[in-house]
């Protein structure tokens, strides 16, 4: 009978921690995307319409076993819909300026009650009649997921990672705003 209750409860715990781990799922391009905020814009009119996403480099995707992460396509789609919000988003054909992001890292705790990721993206903005870099900076943007925002510990880690992609963003368009060309 012992053996019997040691089983019951193996099995019953094993369970319980699949319960509460779940499956990793990636960023989403919609919990990246930065809202309209009155900094975001700020932009100069020399901006105003004449910025497209060209490329994004060095994301990774998500293994449902593994851990969350954040794709170069859903990290490329919030960016492009982050700077039509702000009103800088031009035609990919027609704008002035192209935007290359390359994701160098995006730092994540192994686990925790309250999850900080801190990612790290090197921006290029690239004139397209020169095609010469116009401005560079590089963003390192940290975000904390507190235990009341998901109990499971993959779903809190995913937000940590959409939070830290949508903080970076933001830094990025205010930065492009102040101190990229065309700003004053």
């Amino acid at each position: 009978m012992n053996r019997r209750v040691s089983w019951v409860y193996a099995v019953s715990s094993a369970v319980a921690v699949a319960a509460l781990s779940g499956c990793a799922t990636p960023a989403s391009e919609e919990g990246m995307t930065v809202a309209a905020t009155p900094a975001i814009q700020a932009a100069p009119q020399a901006l105003r319409g004449q910025v497209a996403v060209k490329d994004v480099n060095g994301g990774k995707e998500t293994n449902p076993l593994w851990v969350s992460n954040v794709g170069s396509d859903g990290f490329r789609n919030a960016l492009a819909a982050s700077l039509k919000t702000a009103g800088l988003a031009g035609s990919d054909q027609a704008s002035r300026y192209l935007v290359t992001a390359t994701i160098q890292s995006v730092k994540q705790p192994l686990m925790g009650f309250n999850m900080t990721v801190t990612m790290t993206v090197d921006y290029q903005v690239i004139e397209r009649s020169t095609n010469t870099v116009a401005w560079q900076q590089t963003v390192t943007s940290p975000y904390t997921a507190k235990m009341g925002d998901a109990f499971v510990g993959t779903e809190r880690l995913r937000l940590a990672n959409e939070g830290a992609a949508r903080a970076n963003i933001a830094t990025f368009i205010e930065l492009l705003a102040k101190t990229g060309p065309g700003a004053k």
